[in-house]
């Protein structure tokens, strides 16, 4: 949730026969970033949400570039939030495009309908451990409700692993799965031309949440309340493998590209060692629960944002624990903290 300014980045070269699409959304982030690799076979990373205004925006991007929808013939997709598959079975029916993403979530996608409401209901009993009342998470869910309109079921004809190669006539991708930002992470790696597609794993001016999402491993998982996923350590891990790739440029879900990944990823490390350090200094102050914390950093936006400020309090909390900085005890249903 921390913000760079980046307006005066410059343009950026891009790989032979790649080129952005920029959708709108309905959602606080903005606009998002397809990315049109133009080879055989014609692909399209992510689809953005099913809105009119995002389709049409799509058809005139690949008209610009002498494409129709029905040219599509490989969808891939980074991960399974609405911003970026919305529009994906909607361009499967008028073209017939295969559809590449991380097996882990072929049968989310599949039935997501309600695997998203399931998923709503692991976050909400989550989060009200961690202290959020009652009233604020019924609000949650309303805005839950609203963006399931912004997408529809998808068929995953051919689901990735970590190490798959995806082809293309004149080049190829080194699939690699970086959970954090979602469970179903995924980045694309062309190693020839030193570029990494990175879908909201990395992000210009903005860090991406770790967001407290289900498990894609085991319903009865999903159904525990008490489940640890501690996607914050998951996603520091993750950058870390990134930290190490050599790359000239990461080409992002959201904003302009990354040319310093290094330098970025130890930036965002800096920011969550300080944001330890706050927290730890909030729960000195006598917060107890984590929306006690999340109200007192973010104010009104703990309540506007349940989700992506609860995800970053929690997830720092796991850090923290770990760590033995802080304790936890669950005193008549909720996560009380307290300094060790």
């Amino acid at each position: 949730m921390d913000t760079a300014a980046d307006a005066s980045t410059p343009p950026v070269p891009l790989p032979d026969g790649v080129s952005p699409v920029v959708l709108p959304t309905p959602f606080g982030v903005g606009d998002v970033n397809l990315w049109l690799v133009d080879s055989s076979p014609l692909t399209l990373v992510d689809a953005g949400p099913a809105t009119a205004l995002a389709l049409e925006r799509l058809e005139q991007g690949l008209a610009e570039r002498g494409h129709r929808v029905e040219d599509l013939e490989r969808i891939v997709l980074t991960h399974h939030h609405a911003d970026h598959f919305g529009l994906a079975a909607q361009l499967v029916r008028r073209s017939g495009a295969e559809v590449h993403a991380f097996g882990g979530i072929a049968g989310w996608l599949a039935d997501v309908g309600r695997r998203s409401k399931q998923e709503m209901r692991f976050v909400e009993e989550r989060l009200i451990r961690h202290g959020l009342p009652q009233e604020v998470a019924l609000g949650a869910r309303a805005a839950d409700a609203m963006v399931r309109g912004y997408f529809e079921p998808v068929e995953v004809t051919h689901p990735l692993a970590d190490g798959d190669v995806l082809g293309f006539d004149d080049r190829e991708w080194h699939v690699h799965h970086r959970p954090g930002h979602s469970t179903s992470d995924t980045v694309f790696h062309d190693r020839d031309a030193r570029t990494l597609i990175g879908g909201d794993h990395l992000l210009s001016h903005v860090s991406s949440n770790a967001l407290i999402s289900e498990p894609l491993n085991a319903a009865e998982e999903a159904a525990d309340p008490t489940l640890r996923l501690t996607p914050l350590r998951d996603y520091r891990a993750s950058l870390a493998l990134t930290r190490e790739m050599d790359l000239d440029v990461v080409l992002g879900g959201h904003g302009v590209p990354v040319t310093d990944h290094r330098g970025l990823i130890d930036q965002r490390s800096t920011a969550t060692e300080r944001r330890l350090g706050r927290i730890v200094d909030e729960i000195a102050a006598g917060h107890e629960t984590a929306f006690e914390i999340a109200r007192a950093m973010w104010g009104r936006t703990a309540y506007v944002q349940v989700h992506l400020v609860m995800s970053e309090i929690i997830g720092h909390l796991e850090l923290l624990e770990g760590d033995g900085r802080i304790a936890v005890d669950e005193v008549d249903g909720v996560l009380r903290l307290r300094e060790v």
